[in-house]
């Protein structure tokens, strides 16, 4: 019986074959792995099998080992290269949604910043939010941009900026430099020196006086023409007559004006002499003239009062 040749194989078919081979076999270790719950030596086995000969069952069995083991960014980047995969249909439609659940969930999963700072102690200020808990502390950022302002008294102020990606940790340590004045990075307001310093005088008395010496006269003349009232008002009494009559309305009208400017007056100067706010100094010209108060009652046809003159 004639020896049967053996078979050949094409030097181009031959490695295809074995990288074919290996790969099932890296896949199939992948699957044990991941029944087993050992997703790390899965996520090697199926991703040596996806490099081996490239497919869409191992990049999502990959992507599904990483999220087991909550390495967010990892996992995320895994299921969205997934579902770019033109065969991902080959996954079937709940493999598909269920990637499509994972990639949104872990694209919404906040950052881990782990801030640090030297000296301890420092506040710290997130895209214009400030924290509660002083440096070192750690917060959860959504993904993207944010501005991060670290100020202790003391110290100059640092900011940096940070681009965060879903579910990454950061552990910045920042290194606080002291400040010549002592301020946190803001310029200190310059002391005014002796020359610069605005006069301020003692509030004057004298308008309180001036004020008080008017309601003084006003009740003067408002007892002298009550006291009038009242005799003209006995003298009506006892021969009523319509001139008796009108000369009680005068002087009665007279007084009640009187004691209505004193008590204004009154309050008015209390005021004025209690008041302690300074103003300032004005410039001297001159000397003060004497000053001189002249209170005059005067009764018109139409009404009456007191007149007052106050000459400086």
């Amino acid at each position: 019986m004639p020896d049967t040749p053996p078979a050949t194989v094409s030097p181009q078919t031959a490695p295809v074959d074995n990288a074919r081979e290996r790969a099932r076999a890296a896949y199939t270790a992948g699957q044990d792995a991941y029944t087993a719950g050992r997703f790390a030596a899965a996520e090697e086995h199926f991703a040596l099998a996806d490099s081996l000969m490239p497919a869409v069952q191992a990049k999502y069995w990959r992507a599904m080992s990483l999220d087991q083991l909550g390495n967010v960014p990892a996992a995320l980047a895994a299921f969205e290269r997934t579902l770019a995969s033109p065969d991902k249909a080959q996954l079937g439609a709940d493999k598909v949604a269920n990637a499509e659940a994972r990639q949104r969930a872990l694209a919404a999963t906040p950052a881990e910043l782990a801030l640090t700072t030297v000296p301890a102690g420092a506040r710290v200020n997130v895209s214009g939010v400030d924290s509660s808990t002083p440096t070192p502390l750690t917060l959860r950022l959504a993904p993207g941009r944010h501005v991060v302002r670290v100020v202790l008294d003391g110290y100059q102020p640092q900011q940096i900026e940070l681009n965060v990606t879903a579910g990454e940790k950061l552990t910045p340590t920042l290194t606080l430099v002291k400040t010549t004045s002592g301020a946190t990075g803001l310029a200190p307001i310059p002391a005014l020196g002796a020359d610069a310093a605005p006069a301020v005088a003692e509030r004057s008395r004298v308008p309180g006086y001036v004020t008080l010496g008017i309601a003084g006269a006003s009740a003067v003349v408002g007892t002298i023409f009550g006291i009038q009232a009242l005799q003209d008002k006995s003298d009506f009494d006892e021969n009523p007559t319509t001139g008796k009559a009108d000369d009680v309305e005068r002087n009665a009208l007279i007084a009640d004006m009187a004691f209505g400017v004193t008590l204004t007056l009154g309050i008015t100067g209390i005021v004025l002499l209690v008041a302690d706010d300074p103003v300032p100094a004005a410039p001297q010209v001159g000397a003060l003239a004497p000053q001189r108060l002249r209170v005059t009652p005067y009764v018109a046809p139409s009404g009456a009062g007191a007149a007052a003159t106050l000459t400086f």
